[in-house]
């Protein structure tokens, strides 16, 4: 999972690229980069956050009309500064991509290129749609051959990916992939008669700007703004869209709104129907607390449901980043116990319900009870906005591996043993469908159900893979 921009218009589009960046963060913290157009392509990524690699001295050597940035969270790869995103090639003329999502026959792609001497540089799959899309351009430019292209790309890569790309001296070329599994939105503004025009993961990385929401780009669906701002959209392919589920649960900020649904009043939902099942278990408590920060909403929500106090019992570090999507284990038992720090005055002699977004692994909220415990609480139960999860990830997510996932091989009750909680719940698979109103909805890791079919020996190439590159970490 990955955030992705992109904006063209008549002016400097640095300014609100850098901007858009900064609020797409939270999708991504091991590295960041820009590519950009005026007069020639310009590229500047690293390791590390945006605001670290970008200072004034770099946006001013990006300064360009048109432009396209990246925050990277590693599902595939572990070279933090060589997967880096953007990607660049010059034949048939320069352009560059960046994309969100996971190619799922990423390794047999990877060797179709090499034998075809598309000899990659990294190990990060964007390389290869790339590679896919230059080699289906003819030398002569039409937006005609572009749409060509892509379908091309729609044909060979499997997968979730929403892709935008700047192309030398022609425009923004923007696709989502068949099934629309990863979001993309489009947003305008025009000030004093100046037009910008920007797509990205997530709306409140171009609302922040002032930009307005114009629409999620449809599955399967190209788009391609000219240098003169001229738009042309195409539907290339006609796949049933399966948009990822957690992206409303975890992913997204609460400010955006993604394929027609504010992830804010999901979550409130997600509250709502998780008091449901609260209220089948006739336990009280004393307050409802979240582990911040995705769980807030629906907490809040819940507690109102079910009367009862909503507190904050735990206080996030700011400087700590999101846990979930550190790249490895390591690194995500360390982030807990430096994330998160106990107010005993809300803990102590009470029973507790602790509202988290959804337990993958397990070890984090593990860790959570025992510190709640630790500060003096009575009782802890624990309840899950997502439901169990129970099979790997191929499209985004860094859930690679069944035998990590302790839904796939532990009982509720054992998972509540191990967890160290009184009691859990989860919310269902029909309370979450009816909390989202979406039936076109990616849960593949709930169900076992894949939308693009991945054969099982891709699926095993994949998980030894990515857990050798996690342990280079």
């Amino acid at each position: 999972m990955c955030g992705i921009i992109g904006i063209i218009s008549k002016k400097d589009v640095l300014s609100d690229l850098f901007v858009g960046m900064l609020c797409l963060q939270h999708r991504g913290q091991d590295s960041a980069g820009i590519l950009s157009f005026k007069d020639k392509m310009k590229l500047i990524k690293n390791e590390g956050l945006v605001g670290v690699i970008f200072g004034e001295k770099e946006l001013e050597k990006l300064s360009a009309d048109v432009a396209i940035g990246h925050t990277r969270y590693p599902t595939i790869g572990s070279d933090f500064l060589t997967d880096a995103q953007p990607f660049m090639v010059s034949k048939p003329y320069e352009l560059g991509m960046v994309h969100n999502g996971n190619v799922a026959n990423y390794l047999d792609l990877k060797k179709e290129l090499n034998l075809n001497k598309k000899c990659l540089l990294s190990a990060c799959d964007v390389e290869a749609i790339l590679h896919v899309f230059a080699q289906a351009l003819p030398e002569d430019f039409s937006v005609e051959a572009l749409f060509n292209a892509v379908k091309k790309v729609f044909e060979k890569v499997k997968g979730a990916y929403s892709v935008i790309a700047v192309i030398e001296g022609k425009g923004l070329l923007v696709f989502r992939d068949p099934n629309g599994i990863r979001p993309l939105i489009m947003a305008e503004k025009n000030i004093d008669g100046i037009k910008s025009i920007g797509f990205a993961s997530e709306s409140l990385s171009l609302t922040t700007t002032g930009h307005k929401l114009v629409c999620s780009i449809k599955a399967g669906e190209a788009v391609f703004v000219d240098s003169d701002l001229n738009i042309t959209s195409k539907s290339l392919a006609h796949e049933k869209p399966a948009h990822c589920m957690f992206e409303w649960v975890y992913f997204a900020g609460a400010e955006s709104i993604i394929d027609d649904l504010e992830v804010y009043t999901a979550r409130i939902r997600l509250g709502k129907q998780l008091a449901e099942e609260w209220k089948k278990t006739g336990l009280k408590v004393d307050v409802v607390i979240p582990v911040p920060d995705t769980s807030r909403t629906a907490a809040s929500s819940l507690a109102e449901s079910i009367n009862v106090p909503y507190r904050e019992g735990l206080i996030k570090n700011r400087y700590i980043g999101r846990t979930f999507i550190m790249a490895s284990q390591a690194k995500r038992e360390n982030g807990v116990r430096l994330k998160l720090n106990p107010v005993e005055s809300e803990l102590k002699g009470k029973n507790i319900l602790l509202v988290d977004d959804s337990i993958v692994r397990g070890t984090t909220s593990k860790k959570i009870i025992k510190l709640v415990k630790d500060n003096g609480a009575k009782k802890v139960y624990f309840a899950s906005t997502c439901p169990p999860i129970i099979s790997p990830c191929f499209y985004g997510v860094d859930m690679p591996s069944k035998k990590e996932l302790i839904a796939s091989k532990k009982s509720i009750k054992e998972i509540q043993e191990y967890i160290g909680a009184d009691l859990l719940i989860y919310n269902s698979l029909g309370s979450l469908k009816k909390a989202l109103g979406k039936t076109d909805l990616c849960m593949a890791c709930l169900t076992g159900n894949y939308p693009v079919k991945i054969p099982k020996e891709t699926e095993k190439e994949f998980e030894e893979t990515r857990i050798s590159e996690r342990k280079q970490h």
